[in-house]
């Protein structure tokens, strides 16, 4: 029992570390490519590709699949594997229903690009829906691998699809800009079919493999795909699975609209032109950077751990206590380390976001709304590592009945937020997204607080109540908050090269001043290092380079930080 809770922790850690890899060299990829995008195409084009088509992919993409996902990773076991994946099947007919929907509402109900911006906007929506039919149809081997905690082959096959669609991309821009819609659904048709052949290749690579196939739940290529049972009309499904993908799948329309709710209204109210939609999208892009690569992905593999590690619908005292008290440390120690790193971005972004948008977009996208508006983005920015992880916890967790309240309550938010939105980006401009955002966050942070103290009303080790961040720590970062701004002052106008030192100075002090609270994450990267650097230096398995570079690197560096 304590192996395999270990084992699961050790997993979400490998799984958000890969996941986070790839994030990082993703977003890397992607900020240069738009830095190169808004060089070569205009603003108005710039969103209709990343705002309207964009949009359009991942509300396919979340209405169709997420659901079933998150229903298929809360299984605990293969006891009925059949019925799995008859039940993740089931979202390859839903996202039929779904596409033609979102087709016709792209088409006729939003305003279409004016045609000096672009002849092309049909043929990139139905790029887009495309794209959805064919990723939902991988749901199957990806959901398997995921239970068999394949954490490298998430990675590697997303990374391969989104760097193939990022060159292309690029490449199409630079050669015949003026067809950039279209090419930009081109290059994600080709991507998606690139993620379909890798992931039925890896099962049909390992199924011919005798070794391999004897570690996975299925023996033949067939299995991947929904059967009927002997005596039956329809293919069975797990019943418990089914209600709660039944929830989730309610959930999913509300929670898409609070998500992605400020591109929908840009979308369809004219509260902001599109020329302003690029300029946000761009921002919101920069801004949001640090959630897309590090929360989002501990965001997931966190749901996975609790979700394998917890009972849904029995009390804590009817459960494991040593794995109940794992996941309430776990909690706690996540919620205090992606606060402190929310607040290292709030520290150094609000100082730093002119000259990021300065060099990134030139004097254009710096001046007017565009550093206050990253300003706003850093402080969001806390409610968004907040709201992730502990939703990712209630999600898990939670029963039918308690998902079907979430539901409801998730209504009301959706109205306040709405709302909320119409009216401060009227006083606001685009700025008012992102403050009503933030109520809305606000929101669901309370709730889920709310939750996880009655969860664990009765348990020894409450995780809300050792997450608090030392107020120590806390005047560090209003110290360094100060210093910055009066950097950004007094030396910024005068020399940048003097500004970005003094900010690299503060955040190898704020670094250093964390490192008991972040030690997980900076040993698993010091190791990464020195794996990395023993490949460099190893000439042969005799010489002892690697146990040097291994050992030695990060013995010196981990007693140098925490001796």
């Amino acid at each position: 029992m304590e192996g395999d809770a270990q084992k699961l922790k050790s997993n979400m850690l490998l799984s958000a570390a890969y996941d986070t890899i790839l994030q990082i060299c993703l977003r890397i990829l992607s900020f240069v490519l738009n830095a190169f995008i808004v060089r070569h195409v205009s603003r108005e084009v710039f969103a209709v590709m990343t705002v309207r088509l964009h949009l359009l992919y991942a509300t396919g993409l979340l209405l169709s699949r997420e659901a079933f996902r998150r229903a298929a990773l809360s299984s605990k076991g293969f006891k009925e594997i059949h019925k799995l994946i008859n039940l993740v099947w089931i979202s390859s007919i839903v996202a039929f229903p779904i596409t033609i929907a979102c087709y016709y509402i792209w088409l006729n109900v939003m305003d279409p690009p004016q045609e000096n911006i672009t002849q092309h906007y049909r043929s990139g929506v139905f790029s887009m829906i495309i794209c959805v039919l064919i990723e939902v149809a991988t749901e199957v081997p990806f959901i398997l691998g995921e239970i068999q905690l394949w954490s490298k082959t998430k990675v590697i096959v997303e990374g391969i699809m989104q760097v193939s669609r990022t060159v292309l991309f690029a490449f199409s821009v630079y050669m015949w800009p003026h067809q950039s819609v279209l090419m930009y659904g081109i290059s994600y048709i080709l991507g998606s079919l690139l993620y379909l052949i890798l992931y039925y290749g890896i099962f049909a690579y390992k199924l011919s493999n005798k070794e391999e196939s004897k570690k996975l739940p299925i023996h033949s290529l067939y299995q991947l795909f929904p059967r009927i049972t002997a005596g039956k009309y329809f293919p069975e499904i797990d019943t418990e699975l089914g209600l709660l993908a039944w929830s989730f799948f309610k959930q999913g329309w509300l929670k898409e609209v609070l998500t992605e709710g400020e591109w929908y209204l840009m979308s369809f109210f004219t509260l902001i032109s599109l020329a302003q939609q690029g300029t946000y999208q761009v921002v919101n892009n920069l801004g949001s950077l640090a959630a897309r690569l590090v929360f989002r992905s501990v965001e997931a593999a966190a749901y996975k751990y609790f979700a394998q590690m917890i009972y849904r619908g029995k009390s804590l005292a009817d459960q494991d206590a040593e794995k109940v008290n794992q996941v309430a440390q776990s909690l706690s120690k996540l919620l205090r380390g992606l606060i402190l790193i929310s607040l290292v971005i709030i520290t150094f972004g609000w100082s730093y976001s002119n000259l990021l948008l300065r060099i990134y977009g030139g004097e254009t996208l710096s001046e007017g709304i565009g550093t206050p508006l990253m300003r706003t983005q850093c402080i969001f920015i806390v409610f968004l590592a907040i709201n992730g992880i502990t939703e990712a916890y209630t999600f898990a967790v939670m029963d039918d009945a308690q998902l079907g309240f979430y539901n409801r309550l998730l209504i009301a938010f959706t109205i306040l937020y709405v709302s909320s939105a119409v009216i401060l980006s009227n006083y606001f401009g685009a700025i008012g997204f992102v403050i009503a955002n933030s109520l809305n966050m606000s929101l669901r942070i309370v709730y889920s607080f709310w939750y996880i103290h009655m969860h664990y009303k009765n348990a020894k080790n409450h995780p809300l109540s050792s997450f608090q961040i030392p107020g120590k720590l806390l005047r560090m970062f209003i110290i360094v908050f100060i210093f910055t701004q009066l950097s950004e002052q007094f030396v910024y106008p005068k020399s940048i090269i003097l500004h970005v030192l003094i900010g690299v100075l503060c955040l190898i002090i704020v670094m250093y001043a964390v490192r008991w609270d972040l030690q997980v994450i900076y040993e698993k990267i010091l190791k990464f290092i020195s794996s990395i650097l023993s490949k460099i230096v190893k000439t042969n398995e005799e010489n002892g380079s690697e146990k040097f570079s291994n050992v030695w690197l990060v013995d010196s560096l981990h007693h140098f930080l925490y001796r």
